[in-house]
């Protein structure tokens, strides 16, 4: 189910674009386009929905890369270019639309339905989820915006979403919106009405790239691309709340080339290289929210252990990632 995010080579096949293990479609749409991402094969994959930011021409997100990511890791997905206006009006109906669209595609496992948004993306994802509770089984809004204080209206609504939510946004996204305030405001309301719901506040995002954060980083930029610390979480949370809904459907084994024993543990695991050992490697650890645990850096050597220190006992997904590969991630069980 789960693999790295290589790099994509694409080879033109009639509308078609074949991309490692997947298939990518990229079709005319009114004014805009949509992307269709799926593994190879006629499924039915878990599906989700991604809904993009962005205001009249400017697109806020990657639609193209998103798909693609999604789709390495196992889901069918559809990612649509809205209408390009200031106004959000009418924006709900292109996102409803696109949901049944997506659920009526026969690769789409109708059980497994995701819908993920960015920014105003972010709220129509919410907005979406509460007008069509019985479509959708898991939910996540990355860093929502409050277009005309629709946020603020959705927030008593919220009870009607019957579903997990998982909400993300970068503790420097302030530029555009008090985003950080908004993002909060919708999980405390969530959690306020008895629902599923876990936030996870990231460090400020270094925007421009200069190594340090400082008032000139806009985080609401995190977002703009698939990239870390964000992405794992959402993986993770889609793993776990969408796809069969349990953690025994994460993998307990990465390769024949490593080894984790024992697993389930109780103090310390022992991870082993059985083949080519890379010359340096880091090890994170996520809970099944998605949030970061505990992360190893700069390993070196065939082996390496991991504790559980302050972790309760529980299931967590362990990635091991070097300066060349990203390996599926595992999962970890500690007594």
């Amino acid at each position: 189910m789960f693999k790295a995010i290589v790099s994509i080579l694409f080879l033109v096949l009639l509308n078609q674009h074949m991309t490692g293990q997947v298939q990518l479609d990229s079709l005319p749409d009114g004014s805009g386009y949509t992307y269709i991402a799926s593994p190879l094969g006629t499924g039915p994959f878990p599906a989700v929905l991604y809904n993009h930011g962005g205001l009249d021409t400017a697109v806020g997100g990657d639609l193209r890369g998103t798909s693609v990511a999604l789709a390495q890791a196992g889901y069918f997905v559809r990612a649509e270019k809205r209408m390009e206006t200031a106004s959000i009006a009418g924006h709900l109906d292109e996102v409803e639309a696109a949901l049944d669209d997506l659920r009526s595609d026969p690769r789409a496992d109708t059980n497994c339905v995701s819908i993920i948004g960015f920014s105003r993306g972010g709220l129509l994802t919410l907005q979406a989820a509460e007008a069509n509770a019985s479509k959708v089984d898991a939910i996540i809004s990355m860093a929502p915006a409050n277009p005309i204080g629709q946020l603020d209206n959705l927030v008593t609504d919220l009870p009607a979403i019957d579903d997990p939510v998982l909400i993300l946004v970068a503790s420097n996204d302030t530029f555009q919106d008090q985003h950080v305030f908004l993002a909060q405001m919708a999980y405390d309301s969530l959690i306020n009405a008895g629902k599923t719901a876990f936030i996870n506040v990231y460090p400020g995002y270094d925007s421009n790239g200069d190594m340090t954060v400082d008032a000139s980083d806009d985080g609401h930029e995190l977002f703009f691309s698939v990239q870390e610390p964000y992405w794992s979480g959402v993986l993770n949370f889609l793993t776990y709340h969408c796809n069969v809904g349990n953690a025994d459907q994460i993998p307990a084994k990465i390769s024949p080339t490593v080894r984790i024993a024992p697993n389930p543990f109780t103090e310390d695991t022992r991870l082993t290289f059985l083949t080519k050992t890379p010359e340096t490697y880091s090890l994170v650890v996520y809970d099944m929210n998605g949030s970061l645990v505990q992360k190893y850096r700069h390993c070196k050597g065939k082996q390496a252990t991991i504790k559980k220190s302050h972790l309760k006992s529980g299931v967590y997904v362990l990635q091991i990632i070097t300066d060349n590969e990203t390996y599926p991630i595992v999962k970890l069980v500690i007594e």
